[in-house]
């Protein structure tokens, strides 16, 4: 479908061909117009066009910029006694003292497994099969208990950060940094 020539401008024969439409030179946009003058070329009526918050054409879109996440120190710190009188339980204490409690029960075991090896050189005058029993069990029952404490330790802290991931979506979303 062709469109009719603008006055003033001369007919071109249908049929791509160089400088014609379809032609070979014809890609890209198209040809600027020579500005017209006379009556009815000025501004037309109506409400002048709203740019809007957008960028102007021709330029690229504003990048989005995300909002910087809400960290543990958006919130002021507290001290241990602090924390620990805090009645509204915005500070944690168990996550500060999760590491002390790994800490001595990897201390209590070990201990633990110590006295069982103790146990089987003093009962090694008495029988070498109780002997024998005792220093293959000490540390296998020290790895069974290691992994239950650190199992229990980690699904403690799971439920902790937990906390603090959902108190961070709320005060994202209640429009707070």
């Amino acid at each position: 479908m062709t469109n009719p020539p603008e006055p003033g401008t001369p007919h071109h024969p249908a049929g791509p061909g160089p400088g014609r439409p379809g032609g070979p030179e014809s890609y890209g946009p198209p040809p600027p117009r020579p500005a017209a003058t006379g009556p009815g070329t000025g501004p037309r009526p109506g409400p002048a066009p709203n740019p809007g918050p957008g960028p102007g054409p021709g330029q690229p879109p504003p990048a989005w910029v995300p909002q910087p996440r809400p960290t543990e120190g958006t919130r002021p710190a507290k001290g241990f006694l602090g924390a620990l009188l805090d009645t509204d339980f915005e500070h944690l204490i168990t996550p500060r003292l999760i590491k002390l409690f790994y800490t001595l029960s990897l201390m209590l075991i070990t201990l633990s497994a110590l006295i069982v090896l103790a146990f089987g050189i003093w009962v090694f005058k008495y029988g070498w099969l109780l002997a024998l029993m005792a220093f293959i069990f000490a540390p296998l029952m020290w790895l069974f208990e290691i992994v239950l404490v650190r199992i229990f330790m980690e699904a403690v802290i799971v439920r902790f950060k937990s906390v603090d991931h959902l108190r961070a979506i709320k005060d994202r979303g209640m429009g707070r940094p």
